[in-house]
């Protein structure tokens, strides 16, 4: 290897055809306060502790130069350097581990290069190796510095993790600068930007611009900064626009392996513009702006990903797919983004099941009302069978709290109109490993009511459909199952529950009311438990209420309907006005004896 390296002081060197082909250790040379120039087929390699030694990288124009396992640790110390900087068209080839800081706080880990005489250069990254780029403040972590424009991205290969510094996007423009267009061919590429700024895309700020964004192939996780408390505007799209920017036209093709894109808080888009201005978004051939948050192409059931700092545990409470919602292990994460959209039901009686693969407190869901837990089947003095519930939690009850078990399903109702929940819980987040013995968990009857017969409240972590053969369709042996119907059709409605039939399916995450015909050994709530035969008749009941159960000290229970339902046609009509009945069936009208409970009346 060659000692020989092109440096002087400060920023002058010398660029000179008559050097061949050169490795430079990086961790030797070039001296502090000197200047490196890589020209045509140059290799470096080593580490620059930006604490010790103030030095400039360069690439020549239409220079095509290998970073191999080399790292520039830029320190935020006044130096005003980026960890490299192309001065025209160029290219870098990617084979180890690369590490790229810019020093100043308004440079980026790689700088690509402005326009000259009207016409943006070209900074092209491919290789099999893998890049890490940030910045120690303002800048981009591939793209401009703040308040500098810059030109074209492409992105062929490689393992790329890009970070933007405040109010500039992982790959593409800062603050108040203009950059051009960026596409990705290939590659796993993970970008996240800044406070305002688009993780591929613009900067912050109404200057920030950025050209045609096309996504034609690779693997892409890309999120959106969010917004600053208290100093208002709105986060970012994780592909798209920064606040108050605008950017070009937005295309991601069906070629591409995969695209998660996470917006910002209170961003409306996760593919699209912020409070500035975009082009025509297109994915996967249809057009229109993104709101679904995370967006996910294509969809899965969950994903752990880590743009930026910090690890985010996606849950998708819509996915349809033959996935399980599956953890090897427990995994401590910073964030949960449970994405799930609850119908809206007239008169506000959203109820819902759910069941969450982590541990976590009522009071930390956003918008969530009611909290129910399944007590069982019982038989009330008419002999006709009921669902038990209790109340575990209700929101205007202040200072109350409850903790919601991993892996146990629970009977939910949302705040009026609410379509969704969010996760406020920001410390002591772990997802708890998946229990694989089987993939359902029940809620066992409690020993008031397991004598009327033999049934489960069964929460699923994989979607689960119902064949013309399967014995709850058939009613093998008197099996049966009931559930929630979350999609409408011509005669069932959001929100109705109904006895299952051939097509029915179940979401991930999501419970229904089993009724076994024989006894089993089953997963209870991670032990083993063996379900009840029935010391009562096991006809399956024509209709049956869904009984939210309150124990007074008389020993009285009383009993709450908002609904009626037909296990033979799936009809179900919630009740807008609730009536509130003891279980002789006498109506009790005292507000003050109101029962804790949500029945289902069938």
């Amino acid at each position: 290897m060659k000692n020989i390296y092109r440096v002087v002081s400060a920023l002058l060197f010398v660029a000179s055809a008559t050097f061949a082909a050169t490795e430079y250790n990086i961790s030797v040379y070039p001296k502090d306060g000197e200047a490196l120039l890589l020209e045509d087929g140059d290799v470096i390699y080593g580490t620059i502790d930006g604490t010790k030694r103030k030095v400039r990288i360069f690439v020549a124009n239409n220079a095509r130069i290998t970073l191999s396992n080399a790292e520039v640790l830029g320190a935020n110390n006044g130096f005003e350097s980026a960890g490299i900087r192309c001065l025209g068209n160029c290219t870098l080839v990617l084979t180890g581990k690369n590490i790229m800081k810019g020093y100043d706080s308004n440079f980026p880990g790689v700088q690509v290069p402005d326009d000259r005489n009207g016409q943006k250069y070209t900074m092209t990254i491919e290789g099999d190796g893998s890049l890490e780029a940030s910045s120690n403040g303002y800048g981009a972590g591939i793209g401009c510095n703040r308040y500098t424009n810059c030109g074209h991205i492409v992105i062929k290969s490689g393992v790329i993790k890009a970070t933007g510094g405040f109010t500039a996007a992982g790959i593409g423009s800062s603050m108040d600068a203009h950059g051009g267009n960026i596409s990705i061919e290939g590659g796993e590429i993970t970008a996240a930007g800044g406070l305002y700024a688009a993780g591929i895309g613009g900067g912050g700020y109404e200057e920030s611009e950025c050209g045609d964004i096309t996504i034609s192939g690779g693997k892409i996780i890309a999120m959106g900064g969010d917004e600053m408390p208290g100093m208002g505007g709105k986060g970012a799209a994780g592909i798209g626009c920064g606040n108050s920017g605008s950017c070009g036209k937005v295309t991601i093709t069906k070629d591409v392996a995969k695209v998660i894109a996470i917006k910002g808080k209170k961003a409306p888009y996760s593919i699209g513009g912020s409070d500035g201005l975009v082009g025509t978004v297109t994915v996967d051939d249809v057009e229109g702006s993104i709101e679904e948050n995370p967006f996910m192409l294509p969809a899965k059931a969950a994903e752990i990903v880590t743009p930026g700092s910090k690890t985010i545990g996606i849950i998708d409470g819509d996915y349809s797919g033959n996935e399980a919602v599956n953890f090897a292990k427990d995994m401590v994460v910073d964030t949960i983004i449970f994405k799930r959209t609850f119908p809206v039901v007239v008169g506000g009686n959203n109820y819902s099941t759910i069941m969450f693969p982590f541990e976590i407190k009522a009071e930390e869901i956003e918008n969530l009302d009611l909290v129910y837990m399944f007590l069982g089947i019982g038989v009330d003095k008419s002999n006709n069978k009921y669902v038990a519930v209790e109340r575990v939690w209700y929101s205007r009850f202040v200072n109350t709290t409850y903790t919601m078990e991993a892996y146990k399903p629970y009977l939910i109702k949302l705040k009026s109109q609410a379509t969704n929940i969010l996760i406020n819980k920001t410390t002591d987040l772990v997802l708890k490993a998946t229990p694989t013995e089987d993939g359902d968990f029940d809620v066992m009857q409690s020993d008031d009511y397991n004598k009327y017969g033999n049934y489960v409240f069964r929460g699923v972590v994989q979607g689960k459909t119902w064949d013309a053969n399967s014995p709850e369709v058939l009613g093998t042996n008197k099996a049966a199952a009931y559930g929630f119907a979350g999609t409408a059709t011509s005669d069932i409605s959001v929100g109705q529950f109904v006895k299952v039939g051939e097509g029915a399916f179940i979401k991930p995450l999501r419970a229904y009311i089993y009724k076994s015909p024989v006894p089993q050994n089953v997963k209870a709530n991670g032990a083993h438990a063996l379900r009840q035969t029935a010391s009562i008749d096991n006809d399956i009941p024509e209709t049956m209420n869904v009984v939210v159960v309150d124990r007074k000290k008389d020993g009285e229970e009383q009993t709450t309907v908002i609904g009626q339902f037909n296990s033979r046609t799936g009809e179900i009509r919630l009740n807008h006005t609730k009536q509130t009945y003891d279980l002789k069936g006498r109506s009790v009208r005292d507000a003050g004896r109101m029962a804790k409970g949500v029945y289902l009346k069938k």
